[in-house]
């Protein structure tokens, strides 16, 4: 297109919307720099005559050397054709132009304003101006001087041009950077009135709303947004990782398979999309957006590093160990690669191994960055929780005791370490502590009640709980918790009533209600009602055939009472296709057998259950009661004895005693005998 020489087109001139939206100032070329100040006076000394046609022409000139990059050239011609008609509002305007991209911005305005007062009518010296204004030190002073006489330059083209949707972008980005976020919303808003199929203003919103931490706002306007344009990646993206923030891995699986659509299964997107599958429990289908992505691009460390996660959440371990110890081999510095490597070991029952990972892991000399001193704690909580498992206490003990000095949170793993290990005193010194300092915290008034009740004192522990109740009516833990603290102290019907109270609740969680169900069963269990805990277990089953603690505590029952034993057998067999490392459930399948007389699979499996939980007085009397029934009495009898030391049960333990007393007066007979 001709440019006039009477109004210039908008095209010469950058629109600040469009710098705004990229963040960054209006482009510009190499800055040539002019040898002297332009001096507008002295060039037009001996004022020559007006000749429209000669302007024209130098006009022209300096456009074509303009064009061809030859700024110096162009000033020249443009200072000629202004010498012939300086009453131009154009040829000022453009001689600005030409000064601002010289770098020479103070001329530059100077004959911006020069061009506006000559048309003030004409919009596009306020656009020049609101640019070079927007620009950080314009003539030398504070970025926000500048900015603020940018916002009266866009004020002044609402005025003149109030249907203009680039200005209320404009100036919605000016008011952010002038702290004005009221007067930027207002302009955002106004900017999508005009703008209804684009979604940039409410973005720029919703970007507000997240830097002050009002996550529910920056939601509403990304909302609004993608209402506008369905199929904006940057507002999926910018949605999707609120929620992700936010941990509502739920919505935000929404959100990355739109974007995942948008992007065409771009690989970001695809990790991400995965990693919110695992965290609501879809390890099948992260499996297969993750396989779909490694057949793309098979070095991708990071999807194969996702890829472990999702199998050990399906608990295919062997998979996962593979896919992680061959990351680990190809680059021995890929912590995180270790650290689920480790998590697979642990959770597959190879604790050993685990242990030394994580132990590791904790040693590596810590750097002062806040990401490796969490890292760091986490290491060091999954070592604790490794040694846990293993029975070795004190190891775990002094792990959380070096943790608690640098975080406070975690007083209640080490209390939780004092209860197992049987250390009372510690740990309810240290749980009265951490009650009466935060009487409102649910986890702490739990645990310091469990432990009251593992102490003998569960009326206590039973009065916490329920005071946790008035001010927490409808927290389904503090009854479940409470029922259990009954239930030790053999009060089975308060342990009942106080689960009928939760079930009057409105319960909107099925998991809520599987649970109180699971724990009532274990009530009726423990009165020996065992058909009426069946049916309850059976009526979980229903709803979630993979429930492996119901499908476990079913066949235990069966088991123990030696009838329908084949039933128990598959009821067992199923909850460790589910998990099949946990040490209660391969005690009830060794169990099941020396039932079923089957004595070389029970001690099978009875070990196999000792070597993952130690010091289990129940797994110790069935070990003791099947080396008896073998005839190797000295094993019988230190099992047993082990059992006496670790029961908590008066009753178990009594009757555990009776059994080894008969064994020792056998022994005495036999060796009297002889």
């Amino acid at each position: 297109m001709k440019c006039s020489l009477l109004h210039p087109p908008r095209c010469l001139l950058v629109c600040l919307g469009a710098i705004l939206a990229c963040g960054s100032a209006m482009a510009q070329k190499a800055a040539v720099s002019p040898s002297q100040p332009i001096n507008l006076d002295r060039e037009l000394e001996g004022q020559v005559a007006q000749d429209r046609a000669a302007s024209y022409y130098h006009y022209s000139l300096a456009k074509w050397n303009e064009d061809k990059g030859d700024l110096p050239k162009a000033l020249s011609e443009m200072q000629m054709a202004l010498k012939y008609n300086q009453s131009s509002p154009a040829v000022h305007l453009e001689m600005a132009v030409l000064l601002e991209k010289t770098g020479n911005t103070s001329e530059a305005i100077r004959y911006a304003e020069k061009a506006s007062s000559l048309d003030p009518q004409d919009p596009d010296p306020h656009w020049l101006l609101a640019n070079i204004y927007f620009k950080p030190q314009t003539r030398g002073g504070p970025a926000e001087d500048g900015m603020q006489k940018a916002v009266q330059e866009l004020e002044k083209l609402r005025e003149l041009t109030p249907n203009d949707e680039r200005i209320y972008y404009a100036l919605g980005g000016a008011y952010f950077e002038t702290d004005a976020p009221e007067k930027a919303i207002e302009a955002y808003e106004k900017f999508q009135s005009f703008a209804m199929t684009a979604d940039n203003g409410y973005r720029e919103i919703a970007k507000y709303y997240e830097r002050i931490g009002n996550h529910e706002k920056a939601i509403e306007y990304l909302t609004k947004g993608l209402k506008a344009r369905p199929d904006s990646g940057e507002g999926l993206a910018l949605l999707g990782s609120i929620y992700t923030r936010l941990n509502k891995s739920s919505e935000a699986i929404q959100v990355y398979r739109k974007l995942q659509e948008v992007s065409g299964n771009n690989p970001a997107v695809s990790r991400q999309l995965a990693e919110s599958l695992i965290e609501t429990g879809a390890y099948d289908e992260a499996i297969e957006v993750l396989e779909k992505l490694l057949k793309a691009s098979t070095g991708d460390r990071g999807a194969r590093i996702t890829l472990g996660r999702a199998q050990i959440g399906r608990r295919d371990f062997s998979k996962a160990i593979e896919n992680l110890e061959s990351i680990v081999a190809a680059d021995p510095d890929a912590l995180d690669a270790q650290f689920y490597l480790g998590v697979a070991y642990e959770q597959s029952g190879k604790l050993q191994e685990a242990a030394k990972i994580f132990s590791q892991l904790v040693n590596i000399a810590p750097a002062h960055s806040e990401e490796a001193q969490s890292n760091r704690l986490q290491f060091q909580q999954r070592l604790a929780a490794t040694y846990m498992e293993m029975g070795e206490y004190e190891k775990a003990i002094a792990i959380y005791q070096d943790i608690v000095r640098t975080d406070p949170r975690m007083n209640l793993q080490l209390i939780n370490a004092y209860r197992v290990d049987r250390q009372y005193d510690k740990a309810l010194a240290l749980g009265k502590q951490q009650y009466e300092k935060d009487p409102a915290d649910i986890p702490m008034a739990i645990l310091y009640a469990l432990t009251l009740a593992d102490a003998k004192r569960s009326e206590e522990g039973a009065e916490i709980l329920l005071k946790r109740l008035q001010s927490n009516p409808d927290n389904i833990d503090v009854y479940l918790n409470l029922s259990q603290v009954y239930l030790q102290d053999k009060k089975f019907a308060e342990a009942e009533r106080i689960l009928r109270r939760a079930e009057e609740k409105k319960l909107d969680s099925e998991q809520d209600k599987e649970k109180l169900k699971f724990q009532l069963a274990t009530v009726y269990e423990r009165q020996k009602d065992f058909d009426r805990a069946e049916s309850l277990f059976k009526e979980i089953l229903q709803v979630n055939p993979r429930n492996a603690n119901a499908l476990n505590y079913i066949g235990y029952m069966l088991a123990d009472r030696g009838i329908r034993l084949e039933e128990a057998l598959n009821y067992v067999k199923g909850a460790l296709a589910l998990d099949p490392r946990n040490g209660a459930y391969l005690d009830s399948l060794g169990w099941a057998f020396f039932k079923l007389n089957d004595l070389e699979n029970a001690e099978k499996y009875l070990l196999e259950a000792d070597a993952i939980v130690r010091n289990d007085p129940i797994i110790d009397e069935h070990l003791g009661d099947l080396y008896y029934k073998i005839g190797n009495y000295k094993k019988a009898e230190d099992f047993w004895m082990n059992s006496i030391d670790l029961g908590t049960e008066l009753e178990d333990v009594q009757k555990v005693r009776r059994k080894l007393q008969t064994l020792q007066e056998t022994l005495r007979k036999q060796k009297s005998e002889k």
